[in-house]
């Protein structure tokens, strides 16, 4: 008995340790702030001139927890609410002069915008992780690139494609409504140059994968799936050759 009592109360010691630090660790695959998050704030909007601390453009500053959470009075960053956080708004707005980080520079990846749209709808906790992470490293590579699994269903052959392999799957699931005079949200997808364009803004993959912020494709009806999907992905992924 006296083994027990000793082990019962050892652990609630580590449990108030654990809830008194104020930190959530994460060790597993979850989007983590400091290891995920944070590096895109510093990255891409807490530069001079614009979110940092000195700078405080329209009484914003992402340099920080404190300050991401707290900038306009709160309605910057809103746990578990993608639709009322203005920042999310604005990093996935259709126009560039609209989006942030306004031109010229990029705006932000696919994967980018996936990691803190999972953060807000986590609650926006300031959780720290102890291992660098799979997500961290996706992003950590290069800004332009999306890390996407080239994993290919049964006899789907997804390598080396170019925009040959490509079209006929754009045309079968997207050119109902991106196509002749009067296409969908005003942008057609028949030529290489056009669906380029989307790629590089990272649309077509957020879109067709149905990630957070973007209008799922193709609309009103099931997310590609099979081949289709992987051959698009893979074509993404090593840099849309033509």
């Amino acid at each position: 008995m006296k083994i027990i009592s000793v082990l019962f109360l050892i652990t609630l010691i580590a449990a108030s340790w654990t809830s008194d630090s104020g930190v959530t660790e994460n060790t597993d695959d979850e989007v983590c702030f400091e290891r995920d998050v944070l590096p895109i704030f510093l990255k891409n909007c807490a530069l001079s001139g614009c979110h940092n601390s000195e700078s405080a453009k329209h009484g914003f500053v992402f340099d920080s927890y404190l300050n991401i959470t707290t900038s306009n009075r709160g309605r910057a960053i809103v746990p578990y609410n993608l639709k009322k956080s203005k920042v999310y708004k604005k990093i996935t707005e259709d126009t560039d002069n609209d989006r942030m980080p306004p031109p010229p520079n990029p705006h932000l990846t696919s994967a980018e915008i996936s990691i803190i749209g999972k953060w807000i709808l986590a609650g926006v906790p300031d959780s720290k992780c102890s291992d660098t992470g799979k997500l961290n490293e996706s992003i950590g590579k290069s800004k332009d690139s999306l890390v996407i699994s080239d994993k290919a269903e049964g006899n789907c052959d997804t390598l080396n494609l170019t925009y040959k392999d490509i079209q006929p799957v754009i045309e079968k699931n997207c050119y109902k409504c991106h196509s002749g005079n009067s296409p969908s949200e005003l942008f057609n997808l028949e030529t290489y140059s056009q669906v380029k364009e989307k790629g590089d803004e990272g649309k077509l993959y957020g879109s067709i994968n149905h990630l957070p912020g973007f209008k799922s494709m193709p609309r009103k009806a099931p997310k590609l799936e099979g081949c289709d999907l992987s051959k698009i992905n893979s074509w993404i992924n090593s840099g849309m050759p033509e």
